[in-house]
Order: structure tokens, then sequence, then C-alpha cells
């Protein structure tokens, strides 16, 4: 896929580079080791190391406004270890207001890659099946048919599942999946209207709609996994994969479109957009440790909040984006 190409191109990067396996690192020893050590004091300085490489990322991703990463030498990175601590100090009132910033940007910018995913998944389905000449319109319709009917089954049996509770908040739930399989509806129509008037069947929708329920259904047992699984070891591992394959997706498409982030953004340039995910990210984790060492009274109410942010950026994403893409799309060009 083309984000791996852009992945080839940061590794060419290599202060961008060593401050990704840092993170990366610093990622897996939150999501696993962590839990090993109960002892507060190694989850305090374990936080100070967070603290202190997001300054340093954070001091980067301002100088990267004036030169390009490429062009920062050792000295450049020399005082920007040694004002990493001082400016956290004198800059601390601003640095908590960008820390909240960052914190709501990691959601709508999470929803936006993860539809993008979903998207470009089923277009580069859609464009195999469309380069089959000879049974192209066979294997289409049928790919169409069958991706619509498992998202009308697995949407059925989950609306089902959570209906069964007796807990009005569980059932809930199902309003969730039932306007998400409304969103998946509004999408095969106009697809079906613009089949109508330009010949022109854009297939991919039905398995897109799949991948929307899949992800959907990720954030709600992400949201309550410590309530679902006894043992959630397993599921972490799960997580962090998912999680992992969602943040090398977006890093990849960041350094898969550089041309056109410098066209477009004009300041920004793909360095800086990647420093600042980078920097989100950090900012995320050490929210998390904060919180497991200083847990509010009620937890859940936060978390709540955070997934329904999440899950409406995402289906705003599906409806909007998702009718732009069929307008315009191309069979057998992958946009």
């Amino acid at each position: 896929m083309r984000f791996i190409s852009g992945l080839k191109n940061l590794s060419k990067k290599r202060i961008l580079l060593v401050i990704v396996i840092l993170f990366i690192v610093c990622w897996f020893l939150f999501a696993f080791v962590i839990d090993l050590f109960p002892n507060i004091t190694f989850k305090r300085y374990f936080l100070i190391f967070l603290a202190i490489l997001a300054g340093f990322t954070f001091i980067l991703f301002i100088i990267s406004f004036v030169i390009p990463i490429d062009k920062m030498g050792v000295i450049i990175i020399i005082i920007s270890v040694v004002l990493t601590l001082p400016v956290m100090y004198i800059f601390g009132g601003i640095i908590n207001i960008f820390t909240i910033f960052c914190y709501i940007a990691n959601i709508i910018i999470t929803a936006f890659f993860a539809f993008k995913f979903c998207m470009d998944t089923s277009i580069k389905v859609d464009d195999y099946f469309y380069s089959k000449k000879g049974s192209r319109i066979l294997t289409r319709i049928i790919e169409f048919v069958v991706f619509f009917l498992l998202s009308w089954w697995f949407t059925s049996l989950t609306m089902r599942f959570f209906l069964s509770f007796a807990n009005p908040y569980v059932q809930s739930l199902a309003r969730v999946f039932f306007n998400l399989f409304l969103i998946g509806l509004t999408l095969l129509g106009i697809l079906l209207i613009r089949l109508l008037f330009t010949k022109k069947f854009a297939a991919y929708i039905s398995f897109f709609n799949l991948l929307t329920f899949f992800y959907v259904l990720y954030i709600i047992i992400d949201l309550w996994a410590e309530f679902i699984f006894l043992d959630a070891a397993g599921y972490d591992l799960l997580a962090f994969v998912i999680d992992f394959l969602l943040f090398l997706y977006i890093i990849g498409s960041i350094y898969d479109r550089v041309d056109y982030i410098k066209e477009k953004l004009k300041i920004f340039r793909a360095d800086t957009v990647a420093l600042f995910i980078i920097l989100m990210k950090l900012i995320v984790q050490i929210i998390e440790i904060l919180r497991e060492l200083n847990p509010p009274a009620d937890i859940i109410p936060g978390l709540v909040l955070q997934a329904q942010i999440l899950w409406i950026f995402f289906m705003v994403f599906t409806l909007i984006v998702g009718i732009y893409t069929i307008f315009r799309h191309n069979e057998g060009k992958s946009s």
C-alpha cells in the first residue's frame, strides 16, 4: 500500500526516525511492562522521561517551521536538548494549553485516518476486481452484494445483542449501530443515484460499510475492555497492535504526500506534521499515566466522552467525505 512508501521516506530522516523509535519503545513499555512494576516510583521516572522526550519533540516542532529537519545539524540538536527543561519550565502554562489541544487533535486525527484506512482498503480491493477485465462486472456485483449482506448481518446481530440487556444504557448502544447502518444506506443510495446518471459503479462502498462497522465495534469494546475481559493481557496486545498499525499508517500517509502537503499547507512541512503527530501521541500517553497515578473518583464519564467524540468525528468523516469520494471515484483508479 502507498503508506509503506511513506515509511521508507521516513527511514531517511535520522532524527525523526530516532524519535519515532523512542516513542514506540515507550509506548510498548507503557502498554505492557509498566503493569509488571506496581512500584509508583518507577512509573514516575517513566513519566518524567516521557515528559522530557515530549519537551524535546516540542522544541524540534517549533524549529521545524524555520529549519527543515534535514538541515538540523548536531549543534541545533544539542541546543534543543539543553533548552528542553528551561522551555518546559518557562512556558509551562502555554504547554498545558497546547496539551489540551493535542489531546483533542488526537481524537480528530485518529477518526479521520481510521476512516481513510477503511476507504483506502475497500477501494484497493475493488480496484483488484476491476483489473480483471474478463470478470470485472460479475465479481464487482458479487463484491457489492456479499459485503452488503455481511454488513447487514453483523449489524443485526450486534443490535440484538445489546438490546437483550436490561440496562437502558447498554441498550442505547444498539442505536449507535443503527445510526451507522443508516449512514451506510445513505451512501448506498447515493451510489445507486450516481450509477443511474453516470453508469459508474462504486462497488467498494459495501465493503467500506463493513469495515466501518468493525472499527465502531472496536471503539465500544475498547471503552469497556476492563469490564469485559477478566484477563485483559490478550486484548491489550490486540489493542496495541491496532493502534500501532494505525500510527504507522498515519505517519506513512504523511510522508507519502510530502509534495501535496508542501503545496496545500505552505508553512507546514511533512516533517512538521509528523513531529506534531508524534508529540500528540506522546501527550496522550502522558495523560494516560497521570490518570493511572491519580485516578479520578469516576473515570467512566471521561472515557465515555472520549469515545463519543471519536464516534462523532468518525461518522462525520464517513458521511461527508464518503459522499464526496463516491462522486469523484473512478473505477480502477485509487484516489
